[in-house]
This record gives C-alpha cells, structure tokens and sequence, in this order.
C-alpha cells in the first residue's frame, strides 16, 4: 500500500488529545487520523512507567495492525515517559508532544523564566526541563504538577467559578516567580486555557506543545515522502476514527463542550477496548 494513503495512529490516556488531533487536522488536513482515548486506564499522570508503557505498547501494536505509517503520542505523560525508548524499539516514524516546544519557548520568552504544568509523571520525569535546558542552558525553571487539571477537562468543565478556584490554586505560585512563559505540557489542559490565562495574565504567553508537534510531524513526514499527495485538499471528517478503551468514562457533557471548544463538526466515540474486546458506539 502506498504510504501516502496510510492513516496516522495518535493515542492518548482519554479524550484530552483530541486537542492534538485538531491541531493534526489544521496542518495536514488531508491525513486520515486513527484515534484512540484509553480511558480504561485514565490517567496516567499518577502511574508508575511500567504500567504506562504496557498499556501504551498495547496500543502500539493495535496501530500496527491497523497499519498505519506514523504514530503521535498525544499525551504528555506517555511523550515524557517514553518517547525517546519507544523510538528505538519500534520501527516507524514517532512524534511526542514534547518535539519542538524548546525552540518555541526560546523563541517567545524574554526574561527566559520559564513555568510547565502538567501530570504527575510528566513532571517527575523531567523530559520538557531537560529539553529546555539544552535550547538555553540558563532558563529558570519552575514546574509543578496540576492533576485536578485532567479531571476537570475529562468532565466538560472548561470554566466558573470552581475551575478558576483551582487554576488559581495551581498556578499564583508559579505566576509569583515572575514567568513570562507558560507550557501547557498535558494534552487536557488547552480546553482551560480561557482561565488560565485570566490567571496568569496578558504578560505570560501560553504554549501549547500541539501546535509546535504538528507543525513538526508535517515537516519531517513531507521530507520523509509520507504526506498525502492531496495534502491541500482536507478529507471528509467522517473518514477520521475514534476510538476509547471505556465509554463509561467519557462524559456527555465534555461531549458537549468539547465538540464546540474543537471546532468540530461532531465526535463519534467508538469503544474497542483491546484490553478484552468489547466493543460498543456513541455519538454526539
């Protein structure tokens, strides 16, 4: 099969990379995306590597079998976790949240202090400070993790009173050490960017690791011969697939907001939980 006509496989721990789809989308509009949330194992922030790895390999060998020609780790946690490892083990082109956002931070940053949110794991692992730190040895740092984050966007709540209640609890610490700059390094965590940046202010400028990724991914896939020859003309957002691992844990009303927030045209959930073949369909 040509490999212009192949799909592109992107995994996520639920529905939170579906943020990364759209940007996907929006740069390579004619590529066939193959989606799939396992929000069986929801979150993966709090979990320990091997368990992250197993139920990411899983996956893995689910998008081989599908035969797609690319596959982007849309979450955070399994970029940070496992990335530069999954490179070496497997043998087709891979893409992370993590590509480019260094030389991004660099670009935009003035005072080169620097803020990173996102899971637990991400931030343990320290993968976007060292990554930072190697595009410019003498940014200051500060990263914490902001777990609620993820339970919030899972559930549709993207603003009010409450969810600006726990941003402000997250982030006024960091926005007190003076960042101009502020990765939003969890897939989850755009659909709160409205707060967030109320939070932090006109002063700090959000990064959002998708649009750098995708950005990224089309270049190397075009130099690489990968892009669909109709890459100007988009498909039809039927084409696309999306898959989770659980459907009980995807709720209608992220549903609901999430579809609007996206910009897309509807979301059409399908379970395939290859953790035990069951599957089942919802839509919105």
């Amino acid at each position: 099969m040509d490999v212009t006509k192949k799909a592109i496989g992107m995994l996520d721990s639920g529905v939170g990379g579906l943020t990364v789809a759209r940007e996907v989308m929006k740069t390579t509009p004619a590529e066939k995306i193959i989606y799939f949330g396992d929000t069986l194992h929801l979150p993966y922030g709090p979990k320990p590597k091997k368990d992250v790895k197993k139920y990411v390999y899983k996956i893995i060998d689910y998008f081989k079998q599908r035969n797609v020609k690319t596959i982007i780790l849309a979450c955070n946690t399994a970029t940070s976790m496992l990335l530069k490892e999954a490179r070496q083990e497997i043998k087709m082109p891979m893409f992370g949240t993590i590509d480019g956002v260094a030389a991004r931070v660099k670009s935009v940053s003035e005072n080169n202090k620097v803020g990173i949110i996102g899971t637990k794991g991400t931030i343990n692992s320290n993968a976007y400070q060292e990554a930072l730190k190697k595009e410019v040895t003498e940014f200051e740092i500060h990263a914490k993790a902001c777990p609620k984050f993820v339970e919030l966007a899972e559930k549709g709540d993207f603003e009010g009173e409450k969810v600006e209640e726990i941003v402000r609890e997250y982030l006024l610490p960091i926005k007190e050490k003076g960042i101009d700059t502020l990765v939003l390094g969890c897939t989850h965590y755009p659909y709160l960017m409205p707060v967030i940046k109320k939070v932090m202010g006109e002063n700090v400028t959000l990064v959002n690791p998708a649009e750098t990724m995708a950005s990224r991914a089309k270049n190397i896939m075009a130099v690489r011969g990968m892009i669909s020859g109709k890459h100007e003309e988009p498909i039809n957002f039927n084409e696309h697939e999306f898959y989770v691992s659980d459907l009980n844990k995807v709720s209608m009303e992220f549903l609901n907001k999430g579809t609007e927030f996206l910009k897309l045209p509807h979301l059409d959930f399908e379970e395939h939980n290859i953790f035990n073949n069951k599957n089942e369909k919802i839509s919105y």
